[in-house]
């Protein structure tokens, strides 16, 4: 009798496109510590919450650590949200994008639907008429600033003033002819602007008479990106959904003077099943909790979910999942714009298709109140004639109170389609010693792999696995 370990940390299928295709994980991610023998262990990605209700879908989210309060807008409302998730009305912020949300020490700005609306206590929330703001698309705060641009041209508040532009104060950012599509900060206090197929870095100049910012040559990047939300800041290192004018979409980390490509190949086959006009609206966002890092990239019908953390350790093959929020589908992940709340100790999310606004919970893995499906795929296991008697896998039974912790185990021989599924009880309720074995799961003429699925109240993680077969 032999004994091969399994790895559920990704699998393989055959595609239709007549190529072997990454199976990523759904619903789960890796979390690297050692047991058993194995490097770490897969769990269940935690659940949505409900903590309170908005005026409609999200559109951005910003928690004001000069004001110390947590805003939204919200639908076609800027709201402002309790440490008891009760939600006050602060005024109407018009359109239906995305909405920026910089902030100084006088004011919250919004940017949305080419206006901009500054709001603080005090005054309330008022919209910029300023004939020069034109029509903003995006902005950043920086050094007495707020830094703008309406896609062509870059310009700024002035110093004394934050709700009056100069007709002076415009610069460009000219290092290729791709646009100007988004602003972001560095964490050295630069200004990133980000073109279509260029990244270009700005540095504060007192020197200078009208326009404030002076343009950085020596670290021009000939890297940009698809769309205004697309792109994210974690811990320090900037992730772009983009690429330069000779490549496909990807997603790239940005160093000095250069990116670098992070997404898998299979990553890259998700992504580059939409347009780039579809791409315009996606979002990547940082979720950085519990000792590790995570990128999260919003694309039309999909989310994926890259654990930097784990990436570092053992590389980029390991390191996706795919998020969702249905069962025997593939319903796009609901959370989006998250904010960490520190009066909370949570990340509060935004909801995708309605006014729900709920917090990331490790106690459950339930998106409000519904059953958010997960599964995990062995690579392909060459047998050759063999039987496989055995499959055992350590995992954490005795903290399912819900009564449903079931799994769903299937083989496939082809890499296609799956055999029946088979259930097997993950845990009851107090009972820690119980173990996870399946037997006779039958004899494999060449090759086969495993599937573990589970749509359940139950949270579940796996560990160390391996079949006797002989």
């Amino acid at each position: 009798m032999a004994r091969t370990p399994i790895n559920l940390i990704k699998g393989d299928a055959a595609g239709s496109d007549t190529d072997y295709r990454d199976l990523l994980p759904v619903n789960m991610t890796a979390v690297i510590q050692p047991l058993f023998g194995s490097a770490g262990y897969m769990i269940q990605e935690p659940g949505l919450r409900a903590f309170g209700t908005g005026r409609g879908r999200d559109r951005g989210g910003v928690w004001n650590s000069r004001f110390l309060d947590h805003y939204r807008v919200s639908g076609d409302r800027l709201i402002e949200m309790n440490a008891s998730g009760f939600v006050f009305d602060r005024g109407e912020i018009t359109g239906a994008d995305t909405a920026s949300l910089p902030y100084s020490f006088n004011n919250q700005a919004i940017i949305a639907d080419g206006k901009m609306w500054l709001y603080n206590p005090a005054d309330g929330l008022r919209q910029v008429t300023d004939p020069d703001v034109g029509e903003p698309t995006d902005g950043v705060w920086i050094d007495g600033f707020f830094l703008l641009t309406d896609g062509d041209r870059l310009y700024h508040t002035e110093l004394s003033d934050e709700s009056a532009i100069d007709p002076l104060d415009f610069g460009s950012a000219e290092f290729m002819p791709d646009g100007i599509i988004a602003i972001e900060k560095t964490s050295d206090d630069k200004a990133i602007v980000f073109g279509r197929y260029s990244t270009q870095f700005f540095r504060l100049d007192p020197s200078l008479t009208n326009f404030a910012f002076a343009n950085i040559p020596s670290r021009n990047i000939r890297s940009g990106i698809v769309g205004k939300d697309a792109k994210a800041e974690v811990e320090g290192v900037y992730y772009i959904l983009g690429g330069d004018e000779h490549e496909n979409v990807s997603i790239r980390q940005l160093g000095v003077n250069h990116s670098e490509r992070v997404a898998t190949r299979e990553v890259e086959k998700i992504i580059n099943s939409y347009s780039e006009n579809q791409l315009v609206d996606a979002i990547l966002e940082a979720r950085v909790r519990e000792g590790y890092a995570y990128l999260l990239v919003h694309l039309p019908n999909d989310t994926l979910i890259f654990n930097i953390t784990l990436a570092k350790q053992l590389g980029i093959s390991q390191a996706w999942s795919i998020l969702k929020t249905d069962v025997l589908g593939s319903r796009t992940y609901r959370g989006v714009h998250g904010v960490w709340d520190p009066r909370l100790g949570f990340f509060v999310y935004g909801d995708k298709r309605d006014a729900n606004i709920g917090l990331l919970d490790d106690n459950n893995p339930l998106h409000y109140g519904e059953i958010a499906e997960w599964e995990l795929n062995t690579p392909f296991i060459m047998l050759d004639g063999q039987s496989v008697d055995k499959l055992e896998i350590e995992m954490l039974p005795g903290f399912n109170d819900a009564g449903d912790a079931n799994v769903a185990i299937s083989l496939t021989y082809e890499g296609v389609t799956h055999g029946r599924e088979y259930d097997k009880q993950y845990g009851q309720m107090a009972v820690y010693d119980q173990r996870f074995i399946c037997r006779r799961l039958g004899r494999v003429d060449n090759w086969f792999s495993i599937k573990l699925r589970g749509a359940t109240r139950s949270r579940m993680a796996f560990a160390r696995g391996y079949i006797d077969h002989g």
